[in-house]
């Protein structure tokens, strides 16, 4: 499976580095609309530089779209028009609308169309799962989970993730909280209740180059899963160092489940009086950025083979979002932010 990358920023570079670690998959090349940035990166990694979508699209058996979130419906769309299947950044559009046209054309084509949601690639997210599986919590009760940046302190330019065209999605809660979103979704199998969700939106930091910000950069979410737990759900851009990182605290009837990725891939588990401490090793394959969460990188590279084992089918796609999984994280998304205030 020969995979084409379009979008040659960080993200686009670290799906580039997984399709490159991969033992199923071989990179065609990236595309950027900024060229100069498109070279730079395919000479860093030894592969091509497209001068066009449609030169990727004829050169790839499948496409990552990881360019701005404004753009990702018009790549999707010519890529599946080429026959192409897709692995989708999230969040998966700007609008439900465009998310609802990705779907229904995903669905009649032969291609398999697959969401970014990498976390739920990760060994302790896979872990606190099969817990909830097997019953060893008891009935979960309440689930605190929370991805804390600080990017929102650290950028100090105005950028496209700042402006109103893409607010409802570029913001800690479309762009951190999409994730979070996806994950309780996918640890308990249910659906977030919309008819008793709590939202609170902030911009901490309201201007940046002399512009106005106008995307949250904090969020607060509380409600109810349809499944019974209740949670509380945080997305920030705007903590500072000591509190970044992914947090998961689940409380059941018979017993307790605790992660801080600050503590590394380690979990805390008890069902009874003490703590038993579950230190999980990954593969190892490739690098975490400085201060992100453990297994991070990895998480890419475990997408990107389910996805090309989905393509070929060499295995079943097992734990892959695909574009219905995408569009549910879409409305549940529109309407938290409906209730915040911000659409």
């Amino acid at each position: 499976m020969r995979v084409g990358i379009i979008g040659a920023g960080g993200i686009g570079r670290v799906h580039a580095e997984a399709v490159l670690a991969g033992t199923d998959v071989s990179l065609a090349g990236v595309y950027d609309v900024d060229r100069d940035r498109a070279r730079s990166l395919a000479g860093a990694l030894g592969t091509r530089a497209f001068v066009s979508p449609h030169e990727l699209y004829e050169a790839s058996t499948g496409v990552v779209i990881a360019s701005p979130n404004r753009t990702h419906a018009g790549y999707a769309l010519e890529a599946l028009d080429h026959g192409r299947s897709l692995l989708c950044e999230k969040p998966m559009a700007v609008s439900l609308a465009q998310a609802a046209d990705m779907r229904t054309r995903a669905a009649a084509a032969s291609a398999v169309c697959a969401m970014g949601f990498n976390y739920r690639y990760l060994k302790v997210v896979q872990e606190a799962r099969r817990h909830i599986a097997d019953g060893t919590l008891g009935r979960v009760l309440h689930v605190d989970i929370a991805l804390k940046r600080q990017s929102a302190l650290t950028r100090k330019h105005f950028t496209w993730r700042d402006g109103e065209e893409e607010r409802c999605t570029s913001g800690a809660l479309g762009d951190l909280g999409v994730h979070l979103i996806d994950l309780l979704h996918f640890l308990f199998d249910s659906r977030i209740d919309l008819t008793c969700c709590r939202v609170g939106l902030q911009t901490k930091v309201p201007r940046k180059g002399g512009m106005e910000v106008r995307v949250d950069d904090h969020a607060f979410v509380s409600g109810l899963l349809e499944s019974g737990p209740s949670f509380a759900l945080t997305a920030s851009k705007a903590s500072q160092p000591e509190q970044t990182g992914f947090t998961l605290t689940l409380t059941g009837s018979r017993g307790d489940l605790v992660h801080d990725s600050q503590d590394g891939p380690v979990l805390h588990l008890r069902t009874g009086v003490d703590w038993e401490q579950i230190k999980l090793l990954g593969s190892g394959g490739l690098e975490d950025p400085p201060g992100e969460v453990p297994g991070w990188a990895d998480s890419f590279l475990d997408q990107v083979h389910a996805w090309a084992g989905a393509v070929t089918g060499a295995q079943p796609p097992l734990h892959m979002a695909d574009f219905d999984t995408g569009y549910r994280a879409q409305r549940v998304l529109e309407e938290l932010l409906r209730l915040g205030g911000r659409v």
